[in-house]
């Protein structure tokens, strides 16, 4: 049985996940050519992160922030730098994206994301430090998000 916070943490990511896709363009702003490129580079890099992640978790994967059962610890590629990629490709790619359509409501939901991801990843580690008993020297040789951040 999932535990209440598990499911709050996955229907605030899926709620703001929809406003991102569906809501169009309210406030739109120009942005320099070069900006509109850098995005969409952005956006993709993201995407690109989140494929690698995804298939480096393979059956360790899951949306919500309990570790499943019979599942590892992965240390290795992303996970060697970075505790929590698929959140890291996720915000790369909606900033990116927002930047590339000139949309400021895109960028807030962006933002939102990340405050929604700094807490989950939060909630999530307690459940890996008492799930994995090497959890908390990965941690303390990794970044949560982004290197050097």
């Amino acid at each position: 049985m999932r535990k209440i916070k598990d499911i709050i943490f996955v229907s605030v990511q899926i709620g703001l996940s929809g406003l991102y896709a569906f809501v169009p363009n309210l406030i739109s702003f120009s942005a320099h050519r070069i900006i509109e490129v850098a995005g969409a580079i952005l956006a993709l890099a993201g995407l690109l992160v989140i494929l690698a992640a995804v298939y480096q978790l393979r059956r360790s994967l899951t949306p919500f922030p309990s570790p499943v059962k019979n599942g590892e610890l992965i240390t290795s590629g992303l996970y060697r730098y970075i505790r929590h990629p698929i959140y890291s490709g996720i915000i790369l790619a909606a900033v990116g994206y927002g930047l590339h359509a000139g949309d400021a409501f895109k960028l807030m939901i962006s933002l939102a994301l990340w405050i929604l991801f700094y807490f989950k990843s939060r909630y999530e580690e307690e459940m890996l430090l008492a799930f994995y008993d090497h959890y908390k020297q990965y941690r303390s040789r990794t970044y949560r998000f982004f290197p050097f951040l």
